[in-house]
């Protein structure tokens, strides 16, 4: 007898959820059913309700694994919501001991967890000895704001979980915070540039999540008109590529980039590397076959052991940043969520319409030298000097031409031999920094909505990201940003730090009422002064070094002059081009 896997998922959450030893204190209905979850504690010793572990869509199953989502079967008991659910397949190159996943790793991944303000919660009651209840048809007023965060990873691996992205400091300043997993690596962003595996699978992920706040925000007691969506590290590129598609619109109103953004530096959404990547890793997992097909039915039946394997075989070649998202083709009945290259959507103004907050720290790659170390970066731009460049350039430009760059790169930052702590500036040049000031600097020119930028510099008494990666440097590397905004409970344990009682303390409640007045007022200041929004003459920016102090400063010597270096690169590179990249007239 065969059984499909839309049955099974029906036998599995109807067997979870009328369980009798089911945990539940807050619970509410969403469109799909009942959700039951759990009164947390927050900071400052705020309760908040939190729902973990619900599936936004069908899990992406046998012939659906490369597929774009299906909608989510309909439960009929209460949905046991007091667990995230497990992370989608992976290979953990980066957090170590950062990250704690609670339920292991499963295909069956595309769950989102919702921690709510408990006043937020639609008729809320508070004399009910069992259940705090929500109903979609009783919300007050407009309902609270909704935060969206999509976690980074390199396009390869992470998750939504609360091992480092805990809700804690934000949703105890009443606001809805989202973590959500979505599919990654091979799953998310292999591209066969075909209709059955287009590409950018992760992307309609995330689409399909934005999609279901919409539908679900009320039953949260949240406002489908008020959300904002952020993400760090690939997770900001994601963000940012989001708010340049044409099929996100009404979806949310304001951004927050956090050490990324859609400007092709450590990514590149081309075509033609995206063949390359999907050639070398069909040869790797030992696919011959040009029938898509035929290459179809194979990757969709092959099993999942197999696949991670190649996965990481293909990763550790590539250096950890392998599959991407993709400039798409027309195909009939598929969404394009890039239907252009990134840098031209930019400069057609597509995506002008959100506030921006964005930055980056004033160290980002300490946090990858090991990898970097470990990949033999160094050999290989020795090799082939064009990989020290911003990652479009080398597949718009003829090899002869990036490769004179790549020289140009190595010898204005290098003395004598390449060296892995000289190269740490370079890659937060490149990577990070340079295009931050670009981004900020295209978007003021055009008059678009306010660009708020900041470098994190704030040297913390303990890092998350030190203790967690057992790292030592001096300086603010990639992701301790995040730290401040996001509780590091797999470092932190369940120790908490408020009321304050130390600087660092100071800090994270400084950086989280950045994001809240952000979030309320498309101001990080709700218009007090001491953070302007970027003049393109000025690309002023504010240095958060210390909480409680503004310094709204101008680049330095070193930041004008490595602007001017990388403007020239640029230059030569879109004279030299492959393509034409003059942009359109304004949309």
């Amino acid at each position: 007898m065969i059984i499909s896997y839309s049955v099974v998922l029906y036998l599995c959450v109807t067997l979870a959820t009328a369980s009798s030893d089911l945990r539940c204190n807050v619970r509410t209905r969403i469109e799909t059913g009942w959700v039951c979850g759990l009164l947390r504690q927050g900071e400052y010793d705020v309760e908040y309700a939190s729902f973990r572990g619900i599936p936004y869509a069908r899990q992406p199953l046998g012939e659906l694994r490369f597929r774009e989502l299906q909608p989510a079967i309909p439960w009929p008991h209460h949905l046991d919501a007091s667990e995230e659910g497990p992370i989608c397949p992976q290979h953990d190159e980066l957090y170590d001991r950062m990250v704690k996943p609670n339920r292991g790793m499963s295909e069956s991944c595309i769950y989102a967890n919702v921690h709510v303000p408990l006043e937020a919660l639609p008729d809320h009651r508070a004399d009910d000895d069992v259940y705090h209840t929500g109903y979609v048809n009783n919300l007050p007023n407009k309902g609270f704001p909704i935060f969206v965060f999509i976690h980074g990873g390199a396009f390869q691996l992470g998750s939504g979980d609360t091992d480092l992205h805990g809700p804690e400091y934000l949703v105890s300043k009443g606001i809805i915070v989202i973590t959500f997993n979505y599919r990654l690596n091979v799953f998310g962003f292999l591209s066969l540039n075909n209709p059955k595996i287009p590409g950018n699978a992760g992307l309609r992920d995330q689409v399909t999540l934005l999609r279901w706040v919409q539908r679900n925000a009320r039953a949260f007691g949240g406002d489908p008109g008020d959300v904002t969506i952020a993400g760090q590290s690939a997770g900001a590129t994601i963000a940012h590529l989001l708010a340049l598609s044409n099929v996100t619109k009404g979806l949310f109103k304001r951004v927050i980039l956090m050490s990324g953004s859609a400007e092709q530096t450590f990514y590149t959404a081309s075509p033609i590397y995206a063949s390359i990547a999907a050639a070398r890793y069909l040869q790797i997992l030992g696919i011959n076959s040009t029938d898509p097909d035929i290459i179809h039915d194979r990757l969709v039946n092959t099993p999942l052991k197999d696949i991670l394997n190649a996965n990481s075989a293909f990763q550790y070649e590539s250096g950890l940043v392998s599959f991407l998202p993709v400039i798409e083709a027309k195909y009939p009945g598929i969404e394009r969520i890039i239907d252009d290259d990134p840098r031209r959507l930019i400069e057609r103004g597509r995506g002008n319409e959100f506030p921006i907050v964005m930055g980056f720290a004033d160290e980002e790659c300490e946090f990858f030298k090991r990898r970097i170390l470990y990949a033999g970066l160094l050999r290989k731009i020795e090799a082939e000097p064009s990989l020290i460049l911003p990652a479009r350039i080398p597949f718009t430009t003829p090899p002869n031409v990036a490769r004179e760059l790549g020289f140009k790169v190595i010898n204005r930052n290098f003395v004598g031999k390449l060296n892995i702590e000289e190269y740490m500036d370079v890659c937060r040049d490149v990577f990070f920094g340079y295009p931050a000031f670009k981004v900020s600097q295209w978007r003021a020119e055009m008059n678009a909505a306010p660009v708020y930028l900041y470098q994190f510099s704030y040297e913390a008494d303990f890092s998350t990201v030190k203790v967690g990666l057992k790292l030592q440097y001096n300086g603010t590397a990639h992701v301790e940003d995040l730290t401040n905004i996001f509780r590091g409970n797999a470092v932190l344990g369940g120790e908490k730090t408020f009321p304050p009682r130390n600087e660092d303390d100071f800090m994270k409640d400084w950086m989280t009422q950045f994001v809240v007045n952000f979030i309320r007022c498309n101001n990080p200041t709700c218009g007090e002064p001491g953070w302007p929004p970027v003049q393109a003459k000025l690309l002023n920016y504010q240095n958060i070094r210390k909480p409680g102090v503004y310094v709204n400063t101008l680049p330095t010597k070193y930041q004008r002059d490595m602007i001017q270096f990388y403007d020239r690169i640029d230059q030569i590179a879109r004279n030299s081009s492959l393509e034409v990249i003059t942009p359109p007239p304004l949309e």
